[in-house]
């Protein structure tokens, strides 16, 4: 058990540190790619990479002269590389320092395009005290790097087969786990947004049912309204009728006893019968030759 935790601690570390390609750095550097990052003496490995050169004269200087190798480099310092790694296109960084190199196969170079080129290599790894090398791709004597290349650190080595077969397996096991981390990881994220969408689905949902009771309240008292509008209508115009009669019988009561007394300009006019004089000898009123008066009707 114990080794087993050890090979697992090596292959994650290992799977941690073996950088992605260039395209993906981000940086003017290009890290070197193995198809395998645990192995044992007599395995083959290949590796390959897509590297950059100053200029498309360096490209083919370097396609034409040659003499670049793979070396597996063990008790590399590499803040070397992190120092570097600081600055835009330094000069003169790499330094090999008191590691030791082991050349291990020679590089083909293929270039492509301008200072783009292919570095590919195969071979198959000797002898080596087990542990961890830096895989690196540079001239003789790793005095000068390959183009833009720098180290690619968790290049193991182990006993045997058997232990580099397992330690594979237990690097394939981690990758799936890694994956179906990361899938959780993201259903927990897709389920995270859900839940903040289900909670402001759900506040305004009760914000609109709130506005549609407010709606049915006031449908209610409107439809109320209605209803009683035409009685209270009525009730108005009866009592409108029954004050406009109260107020005509009023008035009439009023001009009654003026109507029946006769007032002093619709009296006819009284004639006064004037006295005649007296006849010398006669009295008033009487004779023999006089005829009573007759007294005229009032018309």
């Amino acid at each position: 058990m114990p080794l087993l935790r050890r090979l697992a601690l090596i292959s994650a570390l290992g799977l941690v540190l073996l950088p992605a390609p260039h395209a993906d750095a981000g940086g003017w550097w290009s890290y070197v790619e193995a198809d395998r990052s645990t192995v044992a003496p007599g395995q083959r490995v290949k590796l390959g990479e897509q590297v950059m050169f100053r200029s498309a004269a360096a490209a083919r200087e370097a396609t034409d002269e040659g003499g670049f190798h793979v070396y597996l480099l063990r008790g590399f310092d590499y803040s070397v590389v992190e120092r570097a790694m600081e600055k835009p296109w330094p000069r003169s960084w790499w330094s090999l320092g008191d590691a030791d190199a082991i050349r291990v196969a020679g590089v083909d170079i293929d270039v492509s395009d301008g200072n783009l080129a292919r570095a590919h290599a195969s071979f198959t790894v000797p002898a080596l005290t087990p542990g961890t090398y830096h895989l690196m791709l540079c001239d003789a004597g790793c005095r000068r790097p390959l183009a833009d290349v720098i180290p690619a650190a968790g290049f193991t080595v182990v006993a045997d087969p058997a232990t580099a077969r397992l330690a594979e397996r237990v690097e394939r096991l981690e990758v799936r786990l890694r994956r179906r981390s990361s899938r959780v990881a993201h259903v927990r994220a897709l389920a995270g947004r859900a839940h903040v969408v289900a909670r402001r689905a759900r506040v305004e949902l009760g914000r609109l049912q709130a506005r549609m009771e407010a709606l049915e309240r006031r449908a209610g008292r409107a439809e109320a309204e209605r209803a009683s509008r035409p009685a209270d209508e009525a009730g108005w115009l009866l009592a409108g009728g029954l004050a406009g009669a109260l107020v005509a019988l009023t008035l009439r009561r009023r001009r009654s006893p003026a109507e029946t007394a006769p007032t002093p300009a619709s009296a006819p006019p009284r004639r006064t019968r004037r006295a005649r004089p007296a006849s010398a000898g006669r009295p008033s009123g009487s004779g023999p030759g006089r005829r009573p008066a007759r007294r005229r009707a009032r018309a």
